[in-house]
């Protein structure tokens, strides 16, 4: 078609298999508590909940540099940098949550920090394996005795889902996620409750 062989591609004609559609699996931070009773590691509870709080992705979490953070107007900017691109390729922001606050201050507070040293390490400036955090919630997931669907990703939509729950926008939502469609976010909106039932007491 791009060389002018064919007048249409006979793809178009061809009707692709409709995939099942489930709704995401999503914590309560009462879930998250048991959760981290049962990760002994402190690290590790760290970044589960800076996951929870900000709905940051786990690759977007082990790349934080201090130069993303800004406590005087208490917001995250995911940046793009030559060794990290978002998967948006776009920079976005997030309103830092009190209790992810803490944790940042925690480790600002035990000395000078550079702006382009990372946050998360075990040694310096190593980025931390994501295969092995994800592995290692799992297991506090499973000690815990929750359903076993739940993976390091539903961190990100317990964020989303919780918000939703609130009443926030989905538009709102959509910008802190960085999607980049809102037909990605719209997986959530099943969540606003009150909106559907309002609906059905219409009838």
């Amino acid at each position: 078609l791009i060389w002018n062989y064919i007048q249409e591609n006979p793809f178009n004609k061809i009707k692709t298999p409709k995939v099942t559609k489930s709704f995401p699996v999503y914590l309560s931070e009462a879930e998250l508590i048991l959760i981290l009773n049962k990760t002994e590691d402190q690290l590790l509870k760290n970044i589960f909940t800076t996951a929870f709080f900000t709905g940051m992705r786990l690759n977007e979490i082990l790349n934080m540099k201090w130069d993303w953070i800004n406590f005087s107007q208490d917001i995250i900017t995911v940046k793009n940098s030559d060794d990290f691109k978002t998967k948006s390729k776009r920079e976005r922001i997030i309103p830092i949550h009190q209790k992810v606050k803490s944790i940042l201050l925690n480790y600002f507070l035990l000395g000078n920090q550079p702006k382009n040293d990372l946050i998360f390490y075990r040694k310096k400036n190593i980025k931390l394996n994501g295969e092995f955090i994800s592995k290692q919630f799992k297991e506090s997931v499973r000690a815990a005795a929750l359903n076993d669907d739940i993976h390091f990703h539903n961190l990100r939509h317990s964020f989303a889902s919780n918000l939703v729950q609130r009443g926030v926008n989905l538009y709102v939502v959509k910008e802190l996620l960085g999607h980049e469609n809102i037909k990605t976010t719209q997986i959530y909106s099943h969540l606003t409750q009150s909106s559907l039932s309002n609906a059905v007491c219409l009838i």
